[in-house]
């Protein structure tokens, strides 16, 4: 058998060899979504036929460009049953919702047992997903709602549920093309390598986004200001003008230290933002954003860290990127981040710039606290 694109193009031609090669590869995999969805295996069996019949029908619309055929058929496989299962009738879409994929291991069989063996891959697939992510998929395939559904039904702003939904996508098409992935949902390696999530050299080639200059002048007098007349307010100052200029979710500090067991961590201290709950968490120091941009000693930008540090799947808010700063005050070590959780919103070299200045400031302004701090009283 060839490639999926191989066999659509033959199929294209109506060669009834390539349709039959297609159905052996996928037929057990929708199965399961069908029956998932259904709950009546004759209705599933009923819906994959029908599917494979349109996909007869209409292969000379597949463009490998616009997703992979796996993702074609699920779409199609998953309207129908929806459609069913609401009695509507039924329709043909060619473009998977969300604008993403997941694309389901090629070597599944049509035995009783393959069938259930690729029932608990999805499942676990799903599993490794955060409670949010899960859900927000189920709302989606197997409910049948859409994003601004999902975000009236869960209270979530619609920008944070379309995330939510990519993101998770991402992860299951990542876990199922991961042989790491046990039936169990156990993982015995990440689902991507940290030269795949670190993508720092991005920030030279993206397009600056528009800003206002005087924005940034009048931020630092800000903060001036705050370090004169109210230094307590200067930590949550900080993190709200790495917030407002580069438009981020979440801005956090993240400082070195060692925990009860001996093991050095950088704890969350302050946080604003979409994750500000998550304050006081801790992440390790060999093994985390932080670790490898101090190890690096320059700014470093993270895209869906999560693919590769799986703590950051169990946050609320799915992380898109992360940028990251080293941050130094006297001998304590630590970094200044911000993260962003919408899709429209990545951040460039202006924003590294930016943060860069702040943090050098920052460090000032805290440095120079913990001296007034530690001085004599005046006599």
């Amino acid at each position: 058998m060839g490639t999926d694109e191989e066999l659509m193009g033959q199929l294209a031609s109506k060669n009834q060899v390539a349709l039959e090669d297609i159905h052996n590869r996928y037929h057990s995999l929708l199965f399961s979504v069908a029956l998932r969805i259904t709950g009546d295996r004759g209705s599933a069996e009923e819906i994959l036929q029908d599917t494979f019949f349109q996909l007869w029908r209409k292969a000379s619309q597949f463009d490998a460009a616009r997703g992979s055929l796996v993702g074609w058929l699920l779409t199609m496989v998953r309207y129908r049953a929806i459609s069913r299962m609401r009695g509507k009738s039924d329709h043909f879409c060619s473009e998977s919702p969300c604008g993403a994929d997941v694309s389901l291991p090629s070597s599944a069989g049509s035995t009783a047992l393959e069938q259930e063996i690729a029932r608990e891959l999805v499942s676990a697939a799903l599993a490794s997903l955060s409670s949010v992510q899960r859900d927000a998929i189920r709302l989606a395939y197997f409910s049948g709602l859409t994003a601004e559904e999902i975000s009236l039904r869960t209270k979530t702003p619609l920008g944070t549920t379309k995330s939510r939904l990519r993101s998770a996508l991402q992860g299951m098409k990542k876990a199922l093309s991961n042989p790491g992935l046990s039936v169990s949902g156990e993982r015995t390696q990440p689902s991507a390598t940290l030269v795949d999530i670190l993508v720092t050299e991005q920030l030279l080639s993206r397009p600056l986004r528009q800003r206002f200059p005087h924005r940034e002048k009048e931020s630092l007098q800000v903060l001036a200001h705050v370090v004169a007349t109210s230094p307590e307010r200067l930590t949550d100052a900080f993190l709200q003008m790495a917030l407002d200029l580069c438009s981020a979710g979440t801005a956090g500090l993240s400082f070195l230290e060692t925990d009860a067991e001996g093991k050095q961590v950088f704890r969350w201290t302050n946080l604003a933002g979409e994750l500000k709950k998550y304050v006081g968490g801790t992440t390790p120091r060999n093994f985390s954003p932080c670790g490898v941009t101090l190890d690096r000693n320059s700014p470093q930008l993270f895209a869906y860290p999560g693919r590769y540090f799986p703590y950051f799947n169990d946050v609320e808010t799915p992380i898109v990127e992360g940028l990251v700063i080293p941050f130094r005050v006297a001998d304590t070590e630590g970094t200044l981040w911000i993260a962003s959780h919408e899709e429209g919103i990545l951040f460039d070299a202006e924003d590294a710039r930016i943060m860069t200045v702040l943090t050098e400031f920052a460090s000032c302004a805290f440095h120079f606290n913990r001296s007034i701090s530690a001085s004599p009283a005046p006599l």
